[in-house]
């Protein structure tokens, strides 16, 4: 016959046991440092990267991305000296505060400029934060006291694969909210040094610095150029060289003289 106490304090054994295990469990996870990219990687003054994760994401439908997305990009047109226009691109809000980002070869030439959002607002740009010649990237601002602007988040670049669909929303020939897509055709094409992304989504000249999203209407890099002898032949810089540029404080485009000739990149959209 089993002794019904003895019984007992075996269970009562056992569940400490049990108890001890999924404490000691806890806490040695607690111990372990985060995962890199655990939580989305954060540049200090240029925008928020979502968490880094590849695959197992349900894809957005189109329209609803072109919803949250739409009001955070713009058309950006660019003046010389004389108040001539000198081209039209476009860029998109990186922070409530007005922060935005651009290829940098749309501000060649430039001494002055005017954003117009998808609303039709007006605004004129205020200057120039930081920049890369490199990577072909400007950050920018807007000359306005007005706050809680839209915007977008950024994905980790590094983590697309060919095949992933693609949108660009932008400003190609002006029209302001444009909207296509596409598929990445090769994650890394090398073009004058410069690792690029390859993708199919059309785009035409006044695209330059457009948003180049994922199926969650993140951002994975900017259309710059595109080769007109070929078919959907498009070209975005990855957005993770952005990490790596430092803060700087704003400065007009009269007052950036080095920008007067940046050389013009490789099959220049706009």
């Amino acid at each position: 016959m089993i002794n019904a106490s003895c019984f007992s304090l075996k269970l009562r054994g056992v569940a400490l046991r049990v108890a001890l295990s999924v404490v000691l469990l806890v806490a040695l996870a607690l111990l372990q440092p985060l995962s890199a990219g655990a939580e989305g990687p954060a540049v200090p003054a240029y925008g928020v990267y979502a968490q880094a994760r590849r695959g197992g994401l349900v894809a957005i439908p189109a329209d609803v991305i072109f919803e949250r997305c739409a009001d955070a990009v713009f058309l950006i047109e660019t003046f010389d000296s004389d108040g001539s226009t000198i081209r039209t691109g476009s860029g998109f809000f990186i922070s409530d505060t007005g922060l935005a980002l651009t290829n940098l070869h749309v501000l060649d030439y430039a001494t002055e400029a005017e954003i117009t959002l998808y609303n039709g607002e007006v605004y004129p740009l205020k200057g120039v934060h930081a920049k890369s010649e490199e990577a072909n990237l400007a950050v920018i601002s807007i000359d306005s006291d007005k706050g809680g602007w839209p915007y977008l988040t950024f994905a980790d670049s590094d983590l697309i694969e060919t095949g992933n669909t693609v949108y660009v929303v932008g400003s190609p020939l002006g029209y302001i909210g444009t909207m296509t897509a596409g598929i990445i055709s090769t994650t890394s094409r090398v073009v004058d040094e410069q690792s690029l992304i390859q993708f199919t989504a059309p785009i035409s000249f006044g695209s330059g610095g457009s948003p180049l999203l994922n199926t969650q209407g993140q951002v994975i890099g900017l259309t710059s150029s595109s080769y007109s002898y070929g078919q959907h032949l498009n070209l975005a810089v990855p957005v993770n060289p952005l990490r790596e540029m430092p803060e700087g404080e704003c400065v007009a485009l009269s007052e950036l003289g080095e920008y007067a000739e940046l050389g013009e990149p490789a099959a220049p959209i706009d």
